[in-house]
């Protein structure tokens, strides 16, 4: 072969191999941005597993603690159900009936009646008034009840013995009613219609003060009904920060029963009935 010849092969085999390294360039190339088109649709996590031994990569919600795609139900994100706190709340449980100045009664319950120390009470609820009285004496406290059930003629006669009290001292007839109503209940408004209530003080109370006051919270007795009264079911029904609830004047003596479970809400809470029943008109 002549050396013309020689070199022009010679020429021929080399574009041959700047063609096909052209040709393994171009494909390479392709093949990267293959690559990371593919990354940038699947997203950033799913290169997180590509190194793990035989692992698969858990779902973008899974990994970034993200929220999972709307109307899709994921049983390891969605939220356990929320269990209702406290006991159900029943309206027409007779433990729960309310009665004060928006929500009188017209005519007297219908109730079968026990006695407890001389007081009338609800059948229900005497069993729990001798058991607090009993758990009272066993901690060295001595309680007496000096009002339980009512009649409304009762009712009717200490509200307007009240009035007159107010009167006396130079009030109005229409003041005094509205004072008076914050310590006697008018007929019909009073929570000792229902037999579920009590006034309940110190056995001496009698021998330290001349009527019902506000300074009883601060006998021992006191204290030890307000910490103990859920026990048995009973509840501080006037307490000191609620009168712009109840109406009522705060009364450290007088206590309602509403059954254990809902009492231990309402004392724990600190509570009124009127909140702890969603009734505040």
């Amino acid at each position: 072969m002549s050396k013309k010849k020689r070199l022009a092969a010679k020429y021929r085999a080399r574009r041959i191999a700047f063609a096909l390294l052209l040709l393994l360039l171009l494909a390479l190339g392709a093949f990267g941005l293959w690559r990371l088109l593919s990354r940038a649709e699947a997203g950033p996590e799913s290169s997180s597993g590509s190194g793990s031994s035989g692992s698969q990569s858990l779902p973008p919600a899974t990994q970034t603690g993200g929220e999972p795609e709307e109307g899709i139900s994921r049983p390891d994100l969605d939220p356990a159900p929320v269990e209702p706190q406290g006991p159900v709340i029943d309206k027409d449980d007779w433990r729960l009936v309310l009665i004060n100045p928006t929500h009188a009664i017209e005519k007297e319950l219908d109730i079968e009646f026990d006695e407890v120390n001389g007081y009338k009470f609800d059948k229900r609820v005497a069993g729990k008034v001798r058991e607090l009285i009993a758990a009272a004496k066993e901690d060295g406290y001595s309680l007496a009840i000096v009002s339980g059930y009512r009649t409304m003629d009762r009712s009717r006669m200490l509200y307007a013995n009240k009035v007159a009290e107010y009167q006396a001292m130079g009030y109005d007839e229409a003041t005094a009613k509205v004072e008076a109503a914050r310590w006697v209940a008018p007929p019909g408004t009073s929570e000792h219609h229902s037999g579920l209530a009590m006034d309940i003080v110190s056995g001496d109370y009698y021998t330290k003060y001349n009527d019902l006051v506000e300074a009883f919270e601060n006998e021992p007795e006191a204290v030890w009904l307000k910490e103990n009264c859920a026990r048995f079911g009973f509840v501080l029904r006037f307490p000191k920060d609620k009168t712009d609830i109840t109406g009522i004047n705060f009364e450290p003596w007088h206590f309602r029963y509403v059954g254990e479970e809902h009492a231990q809400v309402i004392m724990e809470q600190g509570l009124c009935l009127e909140e702890y029943l969603g009734v505040l008109d």
